[in-house]
């Protein structure tokens, strides 16, 4: 068959690895923010909703909730930053 000669866009075992890792890593870090943060980015990059959305679905005022998600990316970016140099300074496998 010519298509079995076809080289497959599955995702091989270190793309995998590094998924994973990258998940552990947001997870992590998304434990370093506070309840209403970790929400709304939860429902704003998860679920899609915009801010509006997220401040009506919170109860909340708009400009408080565009508060929130913005500390807490910023936040999420120091914390995954900080998580790639740590990677790097490692072997491919964190070793």
């Amino acid at each position: 068959d010519p298509h079995e000669a076809l080289p497959s866009h599955d995702p091989g075992p270190m793309d995998l690895l590094n998924s994973a890792s990258e998940q552990r890593e947001l997870t992590r870090c998304m434990e370093h923010l506070s309840p209403p943060q970790r929400q709304s980015v939860a429902l704003a990059f998860f679920d899609g909703l915009s801010h509006a959305e997220v401040a009506d679905q919170l109860c909340q005022p708009l400009g408080t909730v565009k508060s929130w998600v913005r500390r807490a990316l910023l936040t999420l970016k120091t914390c995954l930053e900080r998580a790639a140099q740590r990677d790097a300074g490692n072997g491919p496998l964190g070793i």
